[in-house]
């Protein structure tokens, strides 16, 4: 008997050792997976962080070529013309320097040239970084560029304030701003409205700024479509403006309603 019960404590205590063996093991290979599959979360993180990167560097070298382009081609149109019309001004007055009345005439029509040639400048600079924007922030540069499209006289806009100041990275804040402009420039070109609507909320998160318009609207996926064609370079740089702010821009047309965009920033 007392063999037996022997060879029973003996059976138990292996019954018990496989079985802490076997949990041990489950609980060590637990570990191992989950720690693998961990590492794998954030081996994606870090590639889809990569991947993000190399978007808004592309992005922003993209929009940076368009605006190169843009100031190059304003500065051949426009300057470089005006300042070949005074050379020609100069040369004329140099081979007539007899004749007062077209010297006269001349150097009168040369001053205007050169106050047009300072005020494209002007205009050129103030795109490039406007003044207000950067010394009093991104709700004045917005007050001052709508003010600037109403006193076009082109069509009518209407800005709506929520709030009188908002924190922007210094990095952003000229990007939203260019957005913005694109956005108008846009709506001025090609939708035919006649009034403009602009909007600016916020949170303690974010920053909403609802553009809405009584002209041809455009959905998401019509945007979509247009900004991957060779005629959608405004649109291309908006989303390229979007992406590069952490911004999320969406296009909405709906039957008789007025067509909106709306533009969600972070501030966070």
């Amino acid at each position: 008997m007392e063999s037996k019960s022997s060879i029973d404590v003996f059976s138990l205590v292996m019954i018990g050792t496989m079985g802490m063996l076997i949990l041990v093991a489950f609980i060590v290979l637990f570990v191992l997976l989950y720690q693998k599959k961990m590492l794998a979360a954030r081996a994606m993180i870090k590639e889809n962080d990569n991947i993000h990167q190399r978007k808004l560097l592309d992005a922003s070298i993209e929009v940076a070529e368009q605006e190169r382009k843009k100031i190059a081609a304003n500065i051949h149109d426009d300057i470089g013309m005006m300042l070949n019309v005074l050379k020609l001004n100069l040369t004329k007055i140099q081979r007539n320097r007899t004749d007062e009345t077209l010297t006269s005439t001349l150097l009168t029509n040369s001053n205007l040239l050169i106050e047009e040639t300072i005020a494209a400048i002007r205009v050129i600079s103030n795109d490039l970084m406007p003044p207000t924007l950067v010394k009093l922030g991104f709700i004045k540069g917005i007050t001052e560029l709508c003010r600037q499209v109403e006193a076009s006289g082109i069509i009518d806009i209407h800005l709506l304030l929520n709030i009188t100041t908002i924190q922007l990275e210094k990095k952003n804040e000229i990007q939203l701003y260019r957005l913005v402009k694109e956005v108008l420039n846009n709506i001025i070109k090609h939708a035919s409205a006649s009034t403009i609507e602009l909007t600016i909320n916020a949170t303690v998160e974010f920053m909403t700024i609802t553009i809405s318009h009584d002209g041809k609207g455009l959905t998401n996926e019509m945007m979509q479509k247009l900004s991957e064609s060779n005629e959608g370079l405004g649109l291309k740089s908006i989303l390229s403006r979007a992406q590069l702010t952490n911004s999320v821009i969406q296009y909405i047309s709906r039957g008789n309603e007025k067509a909106k965009i709306i533009i969600e920033t972070p501030l966070v």
